[in-house]
């Protein structure tokens, strides 16, 4: 295995103090964390969403909202403090990708274009000012299918980034539309990884209380998405294709058996795909973003160890914070499982 990215130095020659359950082993890569970028908001000018599914809630969660934009505002735009919060949770590498509300679908497809363009240069200026702590994961505008392959080129060929994050839906298209086909195949041929991730449930009104839109909305909003991709034939036209769900895959990865039955059943269940859909979902791989043990330990053990990433959702209070803990916390897991999860997987599927 080639790396591009070297572990960090310990810490006691960091200077950032003690990394608390640091494990012997490949690097640490977080492949769920944010960064926002001023930069591409600057290229929107005053365009502005119709509606904002992050803004959505009672007065109590907007509120709460708005408090914590105002205090991560700082992780999100220097890496001084990030490398020290990384520091603190052991990660050695963060896979860096756009905050959900930089995906830009809503704009017309020029403007969402700049935006992208954007946000991926200063992604890889990022990256390569910090090679030994970061890389690079982007983002394309998917409203229009050419220019989002034009720029899924670019990010790999030109700017060296190993993954692009993709939102749940297209401003409510689903990924499964035949329009998108040939993107996927782009995705596949170019070896990138795609990183699935919600930006807010799209039809949020039985959800504006106790923050549901995302304790419920964004699980459910990835469980529709890998749906979609399944009982649309994606995954099974690109089997190549290698696709990181957020959360822990949603609720799908949990509850398959359901599928499988109406697989069975109904014709309406199979129209594009030619076996049963839960063996479409041991082709992708799962965060380590489910909070407890019980969970995690099914998703190894239902998908296996090498198809598990460590996650944080760093800088986001919904985020993780001592996610070696939790997999250290997996009595079953070998040494080599361990290392797997908290980093090796991620280093295979980043092409590092």
């Amino acid at each position: 295995m080639l790396f591009t990215c070297a572990p960090r130095a310990p810490a006691s020659e960091s200077g950032t103090g003690p990394r608390p359950g640091r494990q012997a082993g490949p690097p640490t890569v977080d492949i769920h964390c944010h960064k926002h970028s001023e930069r591409a908001e600057a290229a929107l000018g005053s365009a502005r969403p119709d509606h904002d599914f992050f803004r959505f809630g009672n007065e109590l969660t907007l509120g709460i909202n708005r408090r914590q934009s105002e205090q991560i505002a700082p992780k999100m735009s220097s890496e001084a403090l990030r490398l020290a919060d990384m520091d603190a949770m052991g990660i050695d590498i963060q896979a860096i990708s756009p905050s959900p509300e930089q995906y830009y679908y809503w704009t017309e497809p020029d403007l969402g274009r700049a935006a992208s363009r954007a946000f991926n240069d200063h992604m890889a200026e990022i990256v390569a000012a910090n090679p030994d702590h970061f890389v690079g994961i982007g983002t394309v505008p998917l409203q229009d299918t050419q220019m989002a392959i034009t720029e899924l080129v670019r990010c790999v060929k030109k700017l060296d980034l190993r993954g692009v994050e993709l939102a749940t839906n297209v401003n409510g298209e689903e990924l499964s539309q035949p329009r998108l086909e040939p993107f996927f195949a782009k995705a596949e041929e170019l070896n990138i990884l795609i990183f699935l991730h919600p930006a807010g449930f799209t039809q949020p009104g039985r959800l504006s209380d106790h923050y549901l839109n995302n304790l419920i909305g964004n699980p459910l909003e990835s469980t529709l998405a890998i749906s979609h991709l399944i009982f649309g034939g994606v995954l099974d036209r690109y089997p190549g294709l290698k696709i990181c769900i957020a959360h822990g895959g949603g609720c799908l990865p949990a509850y398959a058996g359901r599928m499988d039955h109406g697989f069975h059943a109904r014709g309406d269940c199979r129209e594009h795909i030619a076996r049963t859909p839960s063996t479409y979902l041991k082709q992708l791989y799962f965060d380590t973003m489910v909070f407890e043990t019980d969970q995690l330990a099914f998703l190894v053990e239902k998908y296996g160890a090498d198809h598990i990433l460590l996650g944080t959702d760093y800088p986001f209070d919904m985020g993780e914070s001592d996610p070696l803990g939790l997999i250290g916390r997996l009595d079953e897991l070998s040494e080599a499982d361990q290392g797997a999860i908290s980093g090796g997987n991620a280093l295979r599927l980043l092409g590092l």
